[in-house]
């Protein structure tokens, strides 16, 4: 019986989301999943739910100490993992540290080291970026495979030369398309669990509150709108370190009973379903999955001009800049209209190779193709 092909996907922390998603999406979507032994390697765990997804689909879940604890327990724990389970393939999602990873992983016999950039961070800080090109230049060193998940993020890890070249492979954040398509019921349902009226208007985002999702600002916009539209609701799935911080601003600003804070949920796409409008005003991001999720969801898409404007597949997001007021976002917002919704967007995600009935191939190609 041929010996399975030992793959090792690295993150820096498990949650529902993002990276998460993407894997889950992925992996689950394998032809012959039999031939393969995958490993969830990860430094923490913000969602217990999210590693009985991975452990339930027949994954291993492996933790090692938080760099941040002690870089030195990180690499040597990861080192006796990786050198005791062999593994053929390498894949690192943890942006401008994959390389160490993939050091370790060469080390102990890895074949296929793959760099995935899931970002495109900004700073202004001169010093973050001389310490961002040096870890750059290592990312390119480290690995053999170049990969990203949009045309920004292979830019800000690889550079414009090669992604235009070709050597950064894009792997696109395809979803189960049907999945997310607008569900009436499902949207009858959410607003009833959440008390929401049916002519009332929800504003909807998902992510995990952190810095780069700009939360404060995107309260500050519902605020304005909510002073337009009393009957809007806020609606907000994920959790994170800056979630109480972000409890008592909304306190603090008189919108505790507009603002609904979900946690992490296991159904989003019920959620997409109930929203009327998603707003996404990061500082920073990558290719955001939750971007095409909500456009299989016929949601109007309202983001950061800081994102890479090729999550408008279907061709119906507006690029907003976070330096403009407030109120700039809640006009705009305004201007959509309560009964839009997009019925035709699956269409052109399809069309763009973001089904992942079709796209999961090619990662399991790519994993398959190689020396074991």
């Amino acid at each position: 019986m041929p010996r399975k092909i030992k793959v090792a996907e690295v993150v820096s922390r498990l949650e529902s989301g993002g990276v998460e998603s993407m894997l889950l999406n992925y992996l689950g979507h394998f032809k012959h999943p039999e031939d393969f032994d995958i490993h969830i390697i990860t430094q923490d765990i913000n969602d217990e739910r999210c590693v009985k997804q991975f452990q339930d689909a027949g994954y291993t879940v492996d933790i090692v100490t938080h760099k941040r604890k002690s870089i030195l327990k990180n690499v040597i724990e990861l080192y006796r993992l990786m050198h005791s389970e062999r593994f053929n393939v390498v894949h690192a999602h943890t942006t401008l540290t994959n390389f160490y990873i993939l050091w370790i992983a060469r080390l102990t016999g890895a074949k296929k080291l793959i760099s995935h950039s899931h970002n495109s961070f900004v700073s202004k800080s001169k010093v973050k970026q001389v310490i961002w090109s040096v870890l750059k230049m290592l990312n390119k060193a480290s690995a053999n495979i170049w990969m990203a998940c949009g045309h920004d993020a292979g830019v800000f890890l690889y550079g414009e030369k090669a992604v235009r070249s070709g050597k950064v492979q894009i792997l696109n954040n395809a979803i189960e398309l049907e999945k997310y398509a607008f569900n009436p019921e499902a949207r009858d349902r959410i607003r009833r669990e959440y008390n929401i009226g049916k002519t009332d208007y929800v504003i909807g985002h998902v992510g995990r509150f952190m810095k780069q999702k700009n939360h404060k600002y995107l309260i500050d916009i519902f605020a304005e709108f909510n002073r337009r539209v009393p009957n809007s609701y806020l609606l907000l799935l994920g959790t994170g370190e800056l979630e109480d911080e972000i409890h008592h601003y909304v306190n603090d600003r008189g919108l505790s009973d507009r603002v609904i804070f979900t946690g992490s949920v296991a159904n989003v796409e019920d959620f997409y379903s109930a929203m009327d409008v998603f707003v996404l005003p990061s500082l920073y991001e990558g290719f955001p999955v939750v971007s095409i999720e909500v456009q299989a969801a016929g949601l109007p898409l309202y983001a950061s001009d800081n994102i890479d404007r090729s999550i408008d597949v279907a061709q119906g997001a507006h690029f907003l800049s976070v330096k403009e007021e407030p109120l700039h976002w809640a006009n705009e917002i305004l201007k959509e209209g309560v009964s839009t919704r997009y019925l035709k967007n699956i269409e052109a995600l399809r069309a763009a190779c973001y089904d992942i009935n079709i796209e999961a191939s090619s990662l399991e190609n790519l994993y398959r193709n190689m020396d074991r």
